[in-house]
């Protein structure tokens, strides 16, 4: 296990790393796509929707559609999220049930 003195300025790296890094999710029907931009804090930057799916009318598959690509880029943030972590404490079980948690936080 790293210092613990040595975690704060770690964290604070690691966190603008998150802050810099991109994920994204999509989702796919035969009437259009959703594409979403988050960055690696889980923050949604953009979205699009393609304009035949707005033209569709069909709300509730857009809804699903961005629901579902919403889920995947946050899917992915928490990945990198835990990722980070893992590095910074070198994958040690800093509290009993620390890496457990890890585990599900990214599925």
């Amino acid at each position: 296990m790293k210092n613990l003195s040595q975690l704060g300025p770690q964290v604070q790296l690691m966190q603008e790393k998150l802050e810099a890094a991109r994920v994204y999710g999509s989702s796919y029907d035969i009437l259009g796509t959703v594409h979403v931009e988050m960055s690696g804090l889980g923050v949604v930057l953009s979205t699009s929707i393609s304009s035949t799916l707005l033209e569709s009318g069909h709300q509730n598959l857009t809804q699903r559609l961005v629901t579902e690509a919403m889920n995947e880029a946050n899917r992915k943030a928490k990945e990198l999220h835990v990722s980070a972590i893992r590095d910074i404490t070198g994958g040690a079980d800093l509290i009993p049930g620390f890496n457990d948690l890890l585990q599900n936080i990214s599925g």
